[in-house]
């Protein structure tokens, strides 16, 4: 099987750090947003300088620098799926990105969790590709607890509720079948996305906090789909997920800082 084919070997015959200059200036916090309309809004209310941006064959994506909170982020809207997501890390981290927020939407296998909540992922069901080449071969993951608690901590500060379980990471949006809803549904997921177990492997290759949470948008079960509000794009969740992954960036780079001086 070609995913049990993992080279722990750092360096590759193409490194991000050979392609991609740092960038004077560029924000610690990288906030990545999988919804047009939030980064819009974003730009709207807290305004936003351009940066950089990451090349692209169908077009550039741009990079901005955002002050919001008291603190400063570059944010930028990712490729929906592991590679393209992945990709946005990659290059943040040689342009001077030091620590890795990114929400958007995802489907729930539980009925009782309403659409529009908050959800925190706190492991990664891996069935998707991009993971494999970044870490050994295994069904799950762990995110990252530290990580995890910052941004958990970043909901409660807010006073936002939220439920969090095990995610399911997969590369095929229109093969969830019933029977794989069921099993993972059994294995501990409530929700499932296109991009959190890519994300979290690549961060722990690379060696950089990593938070993700979503918002519920449709409902995925074995009695069959609920597309709920998942053509809303995120509108009218957009102060809330943006303050929520300013403030999990905040807290991951104290933590982080914290774990240095100790």
């Amino acid at each position: 099987m070609l995913c049990n084919e993992f080279d722990p070997e750092s360096k590759a015959i193409i490194n991000p750090e050979d392609c991609i200059e740092p960038v004077e200036g560029f924000p610690e916090i990288c906030v990545g947003i999988f919804s047009k309309p939030i980064v819009e809004w974003a730009l709207k209310t807290y305004g936003g300088e351009e940066i950089s941006h990451f090349g692209c064959c169908i077009g550039a994506i741009p990079i901005y620098r955002v002050e919001a909170f008291g603190t400063s982020a570059a944010m930028f809207m990712p490729l929906v799926g592991g590679p393209g997501a992945a990709s946005t890390m990659e290059e943040s981290i040689p342009k001077g990105g030091k620590c890795f927020v990114y929400f958007g939407a995802a489907g729930v296998l539980q009925k009782g969790i309403s659409h529009g909540r908050l959800l925190l992922p706190t492991g990664a069901v891996r069935d998707e590709g991009l993971s494999y080449h970044y870490l050994p071969p295994a069904d799950e993951m762990d995110l990252d607890p530290i990580s995890v608690s910052a941004c958990r901590e970043a909901l409660e500060s807010l006073g936002v509720p939220y439920a969090q379980g095990k995610t399911w990471t997969t590369d095929a949006f229109f093969r969830e079948t019933r029977q794989k809803a069921v099993r993972r549904k059994e294995q501990g997921c409530i929700s499932v996305e296109m991009e959190c177990a890519s994300l979290a492997a690549v961060a722990r290759f690379r060696g950089v906090p990593f938070a993700e949470f979503f918002y519920a948008t449709d409902t995925v079960d074995d009695a069959g789909w609920d597309g709920g509000i998942l053509h809303e794009k995120g509108r009218g969740l957009e102060e809330i997920c943006f303050r929520a992954a300013i403030e999990t960036g905040k807290n991951m780079i104290a933590k982080t800082r914290n774990q240095r001086n100790n």
